[in-house]
């Protein structure tokens, strides 16, 4: 049962073609006037509105029907008595869904209805279709947009962890012979004060160059297509080692927490430590006024879970959409490739890498990793 808008000025005829579709089982309110019929359809559309052409008023039919349909998505029928103006160019063009020829008879208003009725539904139908494909299109498009963005990244990361390495290793080399010479007795310096200022100096380059190398070393990771090279691992060893790459200032409090049977995990030890290395380190940097560093592994029914905890600012939703996404970093330092890294490792192991951040209370990183069945046995 569908509910039909009769818009007729002409009363006895509008109580005629009303009775007439109430016979098809469907209910029927009346308007006499184009102004009336947008009153009821403001406050409640018809599911189809039946209208006579030649409307008196304000309003004529056609334009009676042109808002019924733009604003109310209302199918239209036109009920006239003139066959030439059912005809007219100015009707053609509100794209009605029939026409009712007066006198009306009962078989033709059923057939009307029913035919305009499923040809609205089948023109709603297909344009729901298109805007899902066009989703998708947009959808599949914006995916190989990414896939390229990020081919062409990783291809730059190649040609880039290649120049830079070299000259990397030379400084390196220098900082190193430099050091050397300055620790040589006797001394180049006249005072020790030189020489204290001097290995300094070739400290903070140093520390500036394994910054650096380890930017170099993140892009050709992520550039690069490898295997994990699977063990049995210790939980515990392996956030040692993580932690041993990582310098944690004094206002930190790192707490370890692994559970009993969370101890031992399936995977490549030396990647896996550097992804719980800068998921430290970030934890750290996000607390620059100190805090504690919760680090904590737990098994579940087909993954192991090591978490990674800080209390420092928090992640906004906006910028969580992105952050393992190469080049997309809000630190002063870096290139964005250290998450995304981390990523790209976790992936390589069968697992995935999750975030809860909360802005204002820090964020949780959880690096979830496969359980295999042998580990789940022993």
């Amino acid at each position: 049962m569908v509910a039909i808008l009769v818009v007729e000025d002409d009363a006895i005829v509008a109580h005629d073609l009303a009775r007439l579709i109430r016979r098809t089982g469907h209910t029927v309110d009346i308007a006499h006037s184009g102004e009336d019929a947008l009153r009821k359809a403001e406050a409640r559309p018809p599911d189809l509105a039946v209208v006579d052409i030649v409307l008196h008023g304000q309003l004529n039919g056609t334009e009676t029907a042109t808002v019924l349909k733009e604003k109310h998505a209302v199918p239209i029928i036109y009920a006239t008595a003139h066959d030439d103006v059912a005809m007219s160019d100015r009707v053609k063009a509100t794209r009605p869904f029939g026409y009712l020829q007066k006198p009306f008879k009962e078989a033709e208003v059923y057939s009307a209805i029913e035919i305009a009725l499923y040809l609205h539904g089948t023109e709603h139908e297909l344009r729901q279709r298109a805007e899902q494909l066009e989703e998708l299109l947009e959808e599949k498009s914006a995916q190989l947009r990414g896939e390229e963005r990020l081919a062409a990244i990783r291809e730059t990361a190649a040609l880039l962890g290649h120049d830079l390495r070299n000259p990397l290793q030379v400084l390196i080399n220098l900082t190193y012979t430099a050091k050397k010479a300055f620790n040589a007795i006797p001394s180049p310096f006249t005072n020790d004060e030189n020489k204290r200022k001097a290995l300094d100096f070739c400290a903070a380059a140093e520390k500036q160059i394994l910054y650096l190398d380890k930017i170099v070393t993140n892009v050709q990771d992520y550039a690069r297509e490898t295997h994990p090279n699977k063990r049995i691992i210790l939980v515990y060893e392996l956030i040692s080692d993580a932690l041993s790459r990582v310098s944690v200032p004094d206002n930190i409090t790192i707490r370890i927490h692994i559970d009993r049977d969370a101890e031992r995990l399936h995977g490549d030890p030396l990647p896996l430590s550097r992804v719980f290395a800068n998921l430290i380190q970030n934890a750290v940097q996000a607390m620059p006024r100190g805090g504690q560093v919760t680090i904590a592994a737990v098994k579940m029914a087909h993954e192991l879970a090591i978490s990674v905890a800080d209390e420092g600012a928090g992640i906004s939703k906006k910028d969580l959409k992105s952050i393992f996404r190469p080049l997309k970093t809000d630190k002063a330092q870096g290139m964005g490739f250290g998450l995304a890294v981390c990523d790209k490792i976790v992936k390589e192991h069968g697992g995935c890498v999750e975030v809860d951040s909360a802005v204002g209370e820090g964020s949780t990183f959880t690096v979830l990793l496969p359980v295999d069945a042998d580990e789940q046995d022993e």
